[in-house]
């Protein structure tokens, strides 16, 4: 698996015609700009692959408010595994147990403390009994473990560990798309990917492309994305071309519509 989910990283992308690419951009940012409009009267809608997942699950929309976030063992492995695989890659770090006990610790002492700057994440941490730690760690450790071994490190040229990008509209302030990646190298975007595989999942890849590509300055194609499923070893593979911004698209336009009749999700 660690050689097939590198290589899917590293491999060339194929040459993508410029004229094509960049009709097929300015396209996309008309499209975007009518969804826009459509916010205006609306309250703020920001996109992320899992409002798309939902807008496209081809389930009957449930009518509500959308359950508020909260952090959970769930909800926390991912931002605590992040931590513990950014420790790893940066040499802090000697395992993942190791990285994710320190960033618990730390998050005790951040607000014993009263460091300016302590996170929500962190006070949830502080208030949990020894027991409730000891759950929310195991389960971050299990996340950062599936990634760190799932890859072979020294061939990936510059991995940023868990940025996520965000694309604001230029047209509406109430319009905003979200660029999930696990890890980013100088050939392409990872997404852990979590659940059944869907028919979805394409569309969800499509917005990191359409985010990356609206956040390019040169309007140059932006890198591939893989998305993985560490429970399977599944592996989809997304290049860039108009078809995957046209995909993107419709899957945004879905979960506009999705927001505006208040599904919940």
């Amino acid at each position: 698996m660690t050689d097939l989910l590198t290589d899917a990283l590293v491999a060339e992308l194929p040459a993508q015609p410029a004229e094509p690419w960049r009709a097929a951009l300015e396209d996309t940012r008309r499209s975007l700009a009518v969804l826009a409009a459509r916010r205006r009267a609306g309250g703020p809608c920001r996109i992320t692959d899992h409002e798309v997942r939902v807008a496209l699950s081809g389930t009957p929309p449930r009518p509500g408010p959308a359950t508020p976030f909260a952090w959970s063992t769930r909800t926390v492995r991912r931002t605590l595994g992040l931590s513990a695989v950014r420790a790893l890659a940066s040499g802090q770090a000697s395992a993942p147990v190791q990285a994710v006990r320190a960033r618990v610790a730390e998050a005790s002492t951040l607000v014993r403390e009263g460091t300016a700057g302590t996170s929500s994440l962190d006070h949830w941490l502080a208030q949990l009994s020894p027991a409730g730690r000891a759950a929310a760690g195991a389960e971050a450790v299990t996340w950062a473990t599936r990634l760190w071994c799932a890859l072979d490190w020294g061939r990936l040229e510059s991995p940023v560990v868990g940025r996520d990008h965000w694309w604001d509209s230029p047209h509406s302030s109430l319009l905003a798309l979200r660029s999930r990646a696990e890890v980013r190298t100088a050939a392409a975007h990872l997404v852990v990917l979590v659940g059944p595989r869907r028919d979805s999942v394409r569309a969800e890849l499509a917005l990191v492309t359409l985010v990356e590509s609206l956040r390019a300055r040169d309007g140059s194609p932006p890198r591939r994305v893989v998305g993985w499923w560490p429970e399977s070893g599944h592996v989809v593979r997304l290049d860039p071309s108009p078809a995957v911004l046209a995909l993107a698209v419709t899957g945004v336009a879905h979960a506009v519509g999705c927001k505006a009749a208040g599904c919940a999700a």
